[in-house]
């Protein structure tokens, strides 16, 4: 019991940060995002006890002219 409570509590501490390649390559924008990302879960220069993973955005929606948009451009 006491591993399923520690596993439920490491996954309320994972945080997904989604970003497009224009930015993952690049040092000060990914630095800025994680200012911002920090700044919002309370601490712009800390990132203590939190899981922070960096994915690259790779899912996209095509409308009926064709536009290529990220998906969280859509929500």
């Amino acid at each position: 019991m006491e591993r399923l409570n520690r596993s439920v509590l490491l996954d309320d501490k994972t945080i997904r940060v989604t970003v497009p390649a224009t930015a993952m390559y690049d040092l000060d924008q990914m630095q800025k995002i994680q200012r911002e990302v920090l700044g919002r879960l309370g601490c712009p220069a800390c990132c203590s006890g939190f899981d922070i993973r960096f994915d690259l955005a790779r899912r996209f929606m095509v409308d009926e002219e064709l536009v290529v948009r990220p998906m969280d451009e859509l929500a």
